[in-house]
């Protein structure tokens, strides 16, 4: 009976270790190392509590808002964010494109595999570099400039590339990275990070095909993997079929970044990612440490947790999405929120380069 009661009031003070806030002592932040991904609005407030974090911040750059027409260029958007975060010192890795602007398709997921298509493409990320990379408008106003860029977003999932084909993203990829490349030559290219979507490519052999290609290697400096999985075991799973694969091309030095990851407090319908409030913030101590502690191992440059803050609407294309936030709807700090601030507290520096 003793032990049973000794467990319980262990198990006791473990939950509320997850739900209270750190100590003054504790609360100290990260060094990029983890991220955060947005699917909401940042406000001042979001960035000012990102930045104190120490966290980094990865945020989509859509090419429909940026470039609403040919060779019109609207920046506010990204400056709200890019621009904002960058000047507060918070590392930024946007993910470009993702859809298409209308004016070269009806259909956002077809992605830019023409001939017009791949030429405005390459001139809409360097007009992104010139904006927010070093010597560009950013960096003159005393922002941190821009040195990573991610090209494209799941491109083995047809919601974001319509019929999914690892030389098509290869011949984008070499694109891209001209085109940045030849703005500033020390930018860093991070390839679209695939995950494990039911029905399609599956992330390990779109990468293995993906590596066929000759001379792909060179257009990119940083893989990604979004291993959404509802088990430390399952998030293993994948990033080591993935270390597998990039082993067997050659390419084992290669750092690996995990831009989404990610379980949810609720759920508009029923997923075994619904981990409720406690046990959302469970899985992200324990993953986020886990992933930590083997980051050499698996040359891990970086971990981001999908997403900052719960959606406003459900998202019918993923039934956990909406509630994944470590904020809830008001921006009130949910337990997964304290969990992070704990893991932050805990490890230092560590990041793979």
């Amino acid at each position: 009976m003793r032990r049973r009661a000794a467990r319980s009031a262990v198990a006791v003070v473990a939950l509320l270790a997850l739900t209270l806030p750190p100590t003054a002592s504790s609360a100290v932040g990260g060094n990029g190392f983890f991220g955060v991904v947005p699917q909401t609005p940042l406000g001042a407030g979001d960035l000012a509590r990102i930045d104190r974090a120490g966290l980094a911040l990865r945020v989509v750059v859509p090419w429909f808002e940026v470039e609403p027409e040919p060779g019109v260029f609207d920046f506010t958007g990204t400056d709200r964010v890019v621009g904002e975060a960058a000047r507060r010192g918070i590392r930024v890795l946007p993910q470009v494109g993702g859809s298409m602007p209308s004016w070269l398709a009806a259909d956002p997921a077809r992605p830019p595999t023409g001939g017009r298509a791949l030429r405005a493409w390459g001139i809409f990320l360097r007009q992104l570099v010139l904006r927010y990379g070093p010597g560009g408008t950013l960096a003159a106003q005393g922002g941190l400039p821009v040195r990573r860029w991610q090209i494209w977003n799941e491109p083995n999932m047809p919601l974001y590339w319509k019929h999914p084909a690892p030389v098509a993203y290869a011949k984008l990829l070499h694109i891209s990275a001209a085109a940045i490349r030849g703005a500033d030559p020390r930018a860093t290219i991070v390839a679209a990070a695939v995950a494990p979507i039911e029905h399609t490519i599956r992330p390990w052999e779109f990468l293995r095909r993906l590596y066929r290609v000759p001379g792909v290697k060179r257009d990119f400096d940083v893989a990604a993997l979004h291993p959404y999985a509802v088990s430390w075991e399952g998030i293993e799973a994948l990033v080591r079929l993935t270390r597998r694969v990039m082993a067997e091309a050659g390419d084992r030095r290669t750092p690996l970044l995990l831009t989404e990851l990610g379980v949810a407090s609720d759920a508009t319908e029923p997923t075994a990612a619904n981990r409720g409030p406690l046990g959302q913030a469970r899985f992200l101590q324990a993953s986020f440490s886990r992933l930590y502690a083997n980051r050499y191992r698996w040359r891990i440059g970086g971990v981001y947790w999908y997403s900052w803050k719960d959606g406003a609407y459900a998202d019918d294309r993923c039934g956990f999405c909406q509630y994944s936030g470590l904020l809830d709807e008001s921006g009130d700090p949910k337990p997964a929120w304290w969990a992070l601030k704990r893991v932050l507290a805990r490890f230092g520096s560590g990041a793979v380069r």
